[in-house]
């Protein structure tokens, strides 16, 4: 059987689908998202476990009391905790990290009543799963405490991560997809006589719509499941091959990068050192940029925050904090005037700002057309050149 004209009216029906619901999304007003507008759409921390946390807090400025924390508890079937007790803590330190006794750990949101029952909440957008994260946490207020792995789609966290938890058991899986959504709704219904307050939540409802590929029209959204079903072996077929063209793209747009990069840095010496990760299936890979005397294990990096082809993408400095290289590092380049355009510090990087964001499907579409990736490729080139000039002569002096 060939499926192929299947495939083909299935993706136009798709696309007049979506060409609607973009339509009505402009006569309602909803195109315009602060969230979006700001660049805020997959920062774990600063966006999303602020806002929810905002909401779940009874002290909240929301002036609503334990309300939406109840809703919240009464979402995700929980009984123990008493909400109008409960303080809402965001990023709480439960201790070092101990990975000899699986303890330890910051806990993006953690909810503790007067009773001293506790629930923590591992949020995920793209970064991926710390090692025996989800068993830290599970080893923490170990006969009061319950853990939820918060993801867009309601993935399970890795082995890695869990060690020998069972799900369902030791914890449990949320989705921003269901669970979330649901409780939004909820929210806003609450809220429906305070319109500030509302059509925040709404807004915030139509993001998560957006990074988890709903439509925001119930008609149109039946539409599309009447299609597959109606033609299910062709859309699974669709679906199978989704990433590995997202990885085909995302290897042309790196090597794109690398070539430029080349005629570029190594105009007239060949003093850099250019690489594209073999396998962008491995979590943080992306490019790395070395020159000749520098000392080993500082470079220049393009890396994906978790899969470069469907997460954000980063760049900056690399050595790690343990380097003895790390604070000359900092003292020499930080009042340079690019380190002072949002860049940040982390462990394994002096320098890191956030520059790609492949995370929205709407910037990662970006890659299937040639104009658009063209722009995207010397966007990144510019960006990477500059820094790699700028850090040098200083890292060439380095002893």
């Amino acid at each position: 059987m060939n499926i192929i004209p299947i495939c083909t009216k299935i993706l136009k029906d798709t696309t007049r689908i979506l060409k609607h619901q973009q339509e009505i999304a402009v006569l309602k007003g909803e195109t315009f998202n602060l969230f979006s507008i700001l660049k805020m759409e997959s920062k774990e921390n600063d966006t999303h476990s602020a806002f929810l946390g905002e909401l779940l807090n009874p002290n909240g400025s929301h002036n609503f009391g334990a309300s939406f924390l109840q809703l919240f508890l009464n979402q995700i079937d929980n009984e123990t905790l008493d909400a109008d007790s409960s303080k809402v803590i965001l990023e709480y330190h439960i201790g070092s990290n101990n990975h000899d006794d699986k303890t330890g750990g910051r806990v993006d949101i953690y909810i503790k009543d007067a009773s001293e029952n506790t629930i923590c909440i591992e949020n995920k957008i793209y970064a991926s799963d710390q090692p025996n994260q989800l068993k830290r946490y599970a080893n923490h207020n170990k006969t009061k405490n319950k853990v939820y792995y918060l993801t867009l789609n309601g993935d399970d966290a890795s082995k890695g991560s869990k060690d020998d938890l069972e799900i369902d058991v030791d914890y449990t899986c949320i989705s921003y997809h269901t669970t979330i959504i649901d409780w939004l709704e909820a929210c806003a219904k609450e809220a429906s006589d305070q319109p500030i307050l509302r059509e925040t939540i709404k807004q915030y409802i139509i993001l998560l719509k957006k990074l988890t590929n709903q439509l925001s029209d119930a008609k149109m959204e039946k539409e599309i499941k009447a299609l597959i079903i109606t033609n299910y072996t062709a859309a699974k077929t669709i679906s199978s091959n989704i990433e590995a063209v997202e990885l085909e793209y995302t290897r042309l747009f790196l090597i794109e990068i690398e070539q430029k990069l080349n005629e570029t840095l190594n105009d007239k010496h060949k003093d850099w050192t250019i690489e594209v990760s073999e396998d962008l299936n491995v979590i943080w890979s992306g490019i790395k940029i070395s020159h000749k005397d520098w000392p080993q294990n500082i470079r220049v990096q393009l890396q994906g925050n978790n899969k470069i082809h469907s997460s954000d993408t980063g760049y900056g400095l690399v050595t790690h904090k343990s380097s003895i290289y790390r604070l000359d590092i900092e003292s020499e380049l930080k009042s340079n005037i690019i380190f002072e355009t949002g860049f940040k510090s982390k462990e394994y990087w002096p320098f890191y700002k956030l520059i790609l964001w492949f995370g929205n499907t709407e910037e990662r579409a970006k890659l299937f057309d040639k104009k658009q990736r063209s722009e995207l490729v010397t966007f990144t080139v510019d960006k990477l050149v500059e820094i790699s000039r700028v850090c040098e002569r200083p890292l060439s002096e380095l002893k």
